[in-house]
């Protein structure tokens, strides 16, 4: 099974997760990962903050972290976790939808297991670009 969906927010039952499920198996196809694990696990806001604070000592919430345990495990090739909540108040700043939205960060979670980042204008761009590529070929 190359990919966990968990939700520890039950008050959020918006997203379809069998069809999230779709677009990122086939997001994993196209970037050659397919028979690696990746969990991703959704979470609030309070939850996001404090590994936020724990792991990149930062102490607000974001709408994605990723956490690659490359070399730990052959299979698994990391953690995303994502806030609903931050997420839906993406939704309002950039006009997606939540699924769009979710769809989107996982993606974007994804990229950053592989290793791209968006640390400076240029990997900004290249991953930005492969991010959207992959939502628009794969949504």
């Amino acid at each position: 099974m190359p990919l966990l969906i968990n939700d520890s927010n039950i008050k959020i039952k918006s997203i379809n997760k069998t069809l999230l499920k779709k677009t990122l198996i086939k997001t994993m196809e196209y970037l050659n990962i397919e028979n690696r694990h990746i969990d991703i696990t959704f979470i609030n806001d309070s939850q996001m903050k404090m590994l936020n604070r724990k792991y990149a000592k930062k102490n607000i919430s974001t709408d994605v972290l990723s956490f690659s345990v490359e070399g730990y495990d052959k299979e698994l090739l990391g953690n995303i976790f994502i806030s609903l909540n931050y997420a839906k108040k993406n939704t309002f700043n950039n006009s997606n939808s939540l699924v769009k939205e979710v769809k989107i960060l996982c993606i974007h979670g994804i990229l950053h297991l592989l290793g791209y980042d968006h640390s400076n204008k240029k990997s900004e761009k290249v991953m930005f670009d492969l991010q959207e590529k992959l939502y628009e070929k794969f949504r």
